[in-house]
């Protein structure tokens, strides 16, 4: 009689383990453009190193917006990804993430004033060692005022990394050595952070350094540029675009309809 019961107990559990390994949620085919910008001038330069490619003004930041509200997007926070993802939020039909990386202290001076100004969230990627400092010319945000950011609930502040280089020239244990010394100096200016997004500094990753951040309590990890869809979504392959000087939004929303998932 023992027997049989654990067999049929050892049946039952091998069913379990087996649906959960083949089940796959049903999950709507819905794009997840996520836009990227860097920092913000009142005024464009005649020249810049990058092409232009890494820095926005405050007026086309708001007509941004303003153009998405009007094209109907939802504006969402990572959380609000995680939940919809665990099936604890409801995706709304045309979702949308804006993020910001490096940590410049014009996303202080000038984006949050919007954020508010519309209610809308977003998601800072800072570089942990730039914090409060000067680095060639450009001005980085302090700890109180990723605090006060985050204290709206408006912002979350995720990692960019500790010092900002290409992780996949290094070894995997730099990277999560980095990584955790990052979440550590965030946790202890800003508090525990029950969600973890690290982005990739240039997009720059391997495999292996993807696997062993998961291992090592990253939620989710951003890398490259590109469209989600939500049907195939994968927390650890996230990508962004790109939302170069002065673009506008209605070149946005036709970017985000010709970009293929």
């Amino acid at each position: 009689m023992k027997r049989k019961i654990f067999v049929f107990i050892f049946i039952i559990f091998i069913i379990g383990i087996s649906i959960i390994i083949l089940w796959k949620p049903n999950r709507k085919n819905i794009n997840i453009p996520i836009l990227l910008y860097h920092d913000f001038v009142e005024r464009v330069p005649n020249k810049d190193p990058d092409n232009f490619n890494y820095i926005n003004t405050p007026k086309s930041f708001e007509e941004n917006i303003k153009t998405l509200l009007k094209n109907n997007y939802t504006f969402l926070s990572f959380k609000d990804l995680n939940d919809a993802y665990n099936n604890k939020l409801k995706l709304p039909q045309k979702p949308i993430l804006i993020t910001l990386d490096d940590g410049y202290y014009s996303n202080y001076k000038y984006v949050f004033p919007i954020l508010k100004k519309y209610n809308i969230k977003a998601s800072i990627f800072i570089v942990t060692d730039n914090i409060g400092k000067t680095v060639n010319g450009k001005k980085y945000l302090t700890w109180k005022q990723c605090k006060t950011m985050q204290d709206s609930e408006l912002v979350e502040i995720f990692s960019h990394s500790k010092r900002h280089v290409f992780y996949n020239k290094l070894s995997v244990s730099e990277l999560r050595n980095d990584v955790i010394d990052s979440y550590k100096a965030i946790e202890n200016h800003l508090g525990k952070q029950e969600l973890k997004v690290f982005a990739y500094p240039y997009g720059a990753f391997t495999k292996e350094e993807v696997l062993v951040l998961r291992l090592n309590g990253i939620d989710m990890q951003v890398y490259d540029i590109g469209m989600n869809n939500f049907k195939n979504f994968n927390m650890h392959y996230i990508k962004r675009i790109n939302i170069p000087c002065e673009m506008t939004g209605e070149e946005i929303v036709q970017e985000i309809n010709f970009i293929n998932y």
